[in-house]
């Protein structure tokens, strides 16, 4: 009796001590968010493209020949894409350009109304107070954006990202199979099997969910440019783009397209038959993602609870802003599939 409640307490604190390490890795990630970011955005671009890299070398080209390639055969696709879109993407921002100061203007205007309706009705806050808050914050943002000394600094820091980002990349691409085999060599033959099935799961989430949202995303974005400019909606690729992209992010993100735009028409017409146009075809292009486009590209759901996810979105967008949103889906099913990995190999099957 007394050895099986020993047993019971050594696997509780072995479970224990898997959800330690597992908390430490995400201390040290978050020790560290500031230089995260090009290699996040590496390892994005690593998990996208190794299909194709492997294919490239299954089919006899050597490996750094095809990384080479494919990086040149990409930078030449945006390029030709930002060659065909850059005319009407650079009307649409110099349409908004010109239109900002009156965009702030309306926009501040409203918040004005809206906080001295709400002081009023509270009585607990201090009148003029909320609006003195938001008007030194609107100071500070127009002061930075014209500040070309932290303009520049803005510049130089996403230049040099872009460079790291693409070296990372390369050398991931080149030498993704070789890091791991040195990793695996670390282990002992007794945790062999256990760490070659973590490696695979890990890979098989991460890989499947970011090739699956990240072709999710260009549909959803496609559709929307050309249902919105079908309707003639106003910076109709800007919201499209960014219905897109917001796509990323499950449940949250489509809800957040549809809230910009419909607020930037809000903004720039006012005209609630606008806004009801905004909010269908983006409403109707989400129906189309969930019936058809979805259930195609994204190959292997994440099978978590729609709470969950929120609440893993918000915890990764604390820790590391927006790439933490994009990334905190993937990582968290990860960490569960490790956990449960690292519990039936260690405390199951085999001892510390």
């Amino acid at each position: 009796m007394e050895k099986n409640e020993f047993q019971k307490f050594w696997k509780a604190f072995e479970i224990i001590a898997i959800g330690c390490v597992l908390l430490g890795i995400l201390l040290v990630l978050y020790l560290i968010r500031g230089l995260l970011t090009p290699f996040i955005i590496a390892f994005v671009i690593t998990f996208f493209l190794s299909p194709v890299v492997d294919y490239m070398e299954g089919e006899g080209i050597n490996r750094t020949f095809a990384v080479v390639l494919l990086i040149i055969l990409t930078l030449v696709f945006l390029f030709i894409l930002w060659k065909l879109t850059w005319p009407t993407i650079q009307t649409e921002i110099s349409s908004f350009q010109k239109n900002a100061p009156f965009y702030i203007s309306k926009t501040q205007d409203s918040l004005n109304r809206a906080i001295k309706l709400l002081e009023k009705n509270t009585g607990f806050i201090p009148e003029g107070a909320m609006q003195k808050a938001m008007q030194q914050k609107i100071n500070d943002f127009t002061s930075k954006m014209g500040d070309v000394g932290s303009l520049l600094r803005v510049v130089k820091e996403w230049v040099t990202i872009l460079i790291l980002t693409q070296v990372v990349a390369f050398f991931l691409l080149k030498d993704g199979r070789r890091i791991k085999k040195m990793l695996i060599a670390f282990v002992p033959n007794k945790y062999f099997e256990t760490f070659l099935t973590l490696l695979y799961e890990i890979d098989q989430q991460i890989s499947n969910y970011i090739r699956g949202q990240l072709t999710d995303a260009f549909f959803v974005g496609v559709l929307a440019i050309i249902g919105l400019y079908s309707f003639g909606i106003k910076y109709a690729m800007f919201i499209g783009a960014v219905a897109g992209i917001a796509n990323i992010v499950p449940y949250i993100g489509p809800l957040l397209g549809i809230t910009f735009g419909g607020l930037l028409v809000l903004i720039d017409t006012g005209s609630i038959i606008d806004i009801l146009k905004v909010v269908s075809v983006l409403a109707f292009v989400k129906l189309i993602d969930s019936i058809a486009i979805s259930p195609l590209v994204v190959s292997r759901s994440v099978n978590v609870h729609p709470l969950m996810i929120i609440m893993v979105i918000s915890f990764g967008g604390l820790l590391h802003g927006v790439w933490g949103m994009l990334l905190s889906v993937p990582l968290y099913c990860s960490m569960r599939v490790s956990f449960r990995i690292l519990y039936r190999g260690f405390v199951e099957y085999g001892n510390w």
